[in-house]
């Protein structure tokens, strides 16, 4: 069995085995392990987004953090993909519907506001949100909605790099490593 196939198996079992922790964690917010960790990673997104959107006003401030988050890994995915690589891609796709999970559960605290926040006196962004929108009475509903289009995400995700193993394993040998299908700079016939 080939590196390639060999790395795509083993990136298709650890993703089932996140996607598994991720459907039991549900609403609820981790408190320690793998999950907590890739959350905090998200949070640097998140926390990013509300500058970043800020400038476009109050309510781009707000839903900023959450967009900013999902759309920072939706980009790598569109950058793997476009460049053919599609493993990457499907990991980068994974670690989008992971963010949209993770958001769906700011989205269901957004009327009881039990998370806990970076500091004291911050505004918790989708309370706000939703108040906004007369929709704070539906927010757990909501994020619900929103949990299972990340679920959706996930499940294409985890599609996408089984087709990709099916496709690399059943490749003839080239001798080619990358998942691109592009000519790399060091092949010779690139007509």
């Amino acid at each position: 069995m080939s590196g390639p196939v060999l790395a795509r198996a083993a990136g298709l079992l650890a993703l089932l085995v996140l996607f598994v922790m991720l459907l039991a964690r549900g609403l609820a917010l981790s408190s320690g392990g793998v999950l907590w960790f890739i959350h905090l990673v998200d949070l640097v997104f998140h926390e990013a987004g509300h500058p970043i959107f800020g400038i476009l006003g109050h309510f781009p401030r707000a839903l900023g953090g959450s967009l900013n988050q999902v759309l920072v890994p939706a980009i790598c995915t569109g950058y793997f993909l476009y460049h053919g690589q599609r493993a990457a891609g499907a990991v980068a796709l994974f670690w989008t519907g992971e963010n949209v999970l993770d958001v769906a559960i700011y989205v269901a605290d957004g009327r009881d506001m039990k998370l806990p926040l970076l500091a004291e006196g911050l505004t918790h962004d989708w309370n706000w949100i939703l108040s906004e929108l007369s929709l704070r009475n539906y927010a757990e509903p909501i994020g619900r909605a929103v949990f299972l289009a990340g679920v959706f995400i996930l499940l294409a995700a985890l599609g996408l790099l089984a087709v990709d193993l099916a496709r690399v394993a059943t490749a003839p040998a080239s001798g080619r490593v990358l998942s691109s299908n592009r000519p790399s700079s060091g092949d010779k016939n690139t007509t």
